[in-house]
């Protein structure tokens, strides 16, 4: 693609603000790695972007209402640049776009999850012909393009698959992000040999449900976690170029996780391969949902709570120090007390190291929504006051366990000589310290487990 920048006195400057998932921002890392490839650079502030796009999120209703506050807002920013260009992009354009122009119609743009690769197409043709595009729906069953452009950090979002084929009966995602499609094992690969491992230490597969990865999900962590060094790599330019070593030296990648996974398609597979394998944390995120069999059903999940319950043995019993987390809906259409209480019941049994929580939003298209007995919002927000309380007093109870063990940790960021840092299990760990941490891996004695947070001190 030619250098957008050819010809201009000073390069378009853009913006991006990001809501929801893992998955949405390594979307706006794409988009952002596209844009900058295109000869456009990035903007610290709205204030001073010639093009400003909001990533959305649909999972509920307050992740839309954060998206379309915020797009409201910019109606000053187009009054003082008629010319500035403003995109509506991910999973509320697909799911809104016959309205997104009719509530928005100070916008340019609409772009929908999979249209990544055409965005330096689409602003161009925007801001050449004057017209509102729309772009959504493309679900060619072709992997879209990704120039991913990371900000540093220690960990690096790298997506293998994107949609879902499972269409559990609350959830938007399949008709907004479309059927799975696999990214090529290959593909992947390359661009965990590209990242810089003097900053990334860390990478995190991410799929809407990475355990149906078509080439195989033990088969890709056993790759990246077998990765040989080599001395050479093509560089664009066709030319040779030394290739940063990924194993053996300051410059190795050290962990690899990934979500999220369902717990109908965990396999053997990859239970042994998180097992067995060094940089594979011993982490699983499955979730649960529901705990009761029947709100199961409706729900569409294609498990039992007995299966979930087996499942996390399984796990337990082949990896003792495995971290399980999990999700939890609230007030799902038809649940009664009992029903609620059969989540809260195994989540206590289990003893899961954390649970996501969120009340039944109602998505419009979906099964969930046109079913009879919702629940009334007072009774959700009460089940779901109730659940976090449950949670919080099992991760508490779990984290105890904790208290005077030493801890391997990647610190990640520090305030005040406060490091923040992460276990193999995923869990936040805290301490003091004056030395620059920063990507380094060091061993925490756990003095305050706390139900969210444990603190610690560094130990020799």
């Amino acid at each position: 693609m030619a250098d957008r920048s050819a010809g201009r006195d000073e390069c378009l400057k853009y913006y991006i603000k990001t809501y929801g998932c893992q998955m949405n921002v390594n979307d706006s890392e794409v988009i952002a790695g596209l844009l900058d490839g295109a000869g456009y650079s990035e903007s610290p502030s709205p204030d001073t972007a010639d093009i400003i796009l909001i990533n959305t999120c649909c999972i509920r209703q307050k992740a839309e209402d954060k998206a379309f506050g915020y797009a409201l807002s910019l109606l000053s920013h187009k009054m003082r640049n008629p010319k500035r260009i403003l995109g509506f992009v991910g999973c509320m354009a697909e799911k809104d776009k016959h309205d997104i122009f009719r509530k928005l119609p100070f916008f340019d743009l609409v772009v929908g999850p999979g249209q990544e690769a055409r965005i330096v197409q689409l602003i161009e043709e925007t801001s050449t012909g004057g017209e509102k595009i729309i772009s959504t729906g493309d679900f060619c069953g072709e992997y879209p393009e990704r120039q991913a452009k990371r900000k540093p950090a220690t960990q690096a979002f790298v997506t293998i698959m994107i949609g879902c084929d499972n269409f559990c009966s609350y959830c938007i995602v399949p008709y907004v992000r479309g059927r799975e499609v696999s990214r090529p094992k290959e593909e992947i690969l390359d661009e965990v040999r590209s990242l810089d491992k003097n900053i990334f230490k860390e990478v995190v597969l991410l799929g809407q449900n990475v355990n149906s990865y078509k080439y195989g999900l033990a088969n890709l962590l056993k790759a990246i976690n077998n990765l040989e060094p080599a001395t050479k790599s093509r560089g664009s330019n066709g030319c040779e170029e030394p290739r940063i070593l990924f194993s053996g030296s300051e410059s190795s990648l050290e962990r690899i996780r990934f979500i999220t996974s369902h717990p109908r398609d965990m396999s053997d597979d990859i239970i042994n391969v998180v097992a067995d394998l060094p940089k594979v944390c011993e982490y699983f995120h499955l979730p649960l949902q529901s705990g009761d069999d029947k709100i199961l059903k409706a729900m569409n999940r294609g498990y039992t709570s007995d299966h979930y319950r087996k499942l996390v043995n399984k796990i337990r019993n082949k990896i003792p120090e495995a971290a399980i987390t999990s999700d939890a809906i609230a007030g799902f259409p038809g649940e009664t007390d009992e029903q609620f209480k059969n989540t809260l019941k195994l989540i206590r049994e289990l003893e899961l190291d954390l649970v996501n929580t969120l009340a039944f939003s109602v998505r419009p298209g979906t099964a969930a929504a046109k079913m009879d007995g919702q629940v009334p919002e007072k009774v959700k927000k009460e089940r779901l006051q109730e659940l976090m309380k449950v949670v919080e007093e099992t991760a508490g109870r779990k984290n105890q366990k904790l208290k005077d063990t030493i801890q391997e940790v990647l610190v990640e960021q520090s305030l005040d000589d406060r490091w923040f840092s992460r276990t193999r299990g995923n869990k936040v760990v805290r301490f003091a310290s004056k030395d620059d941490l920063i990507g380094k891996l060091i061993n925490v004695r756990i003095t305050k487990p706390g139900p969210f947070v444990l603190e610690g001190e560094p130990v020799n």
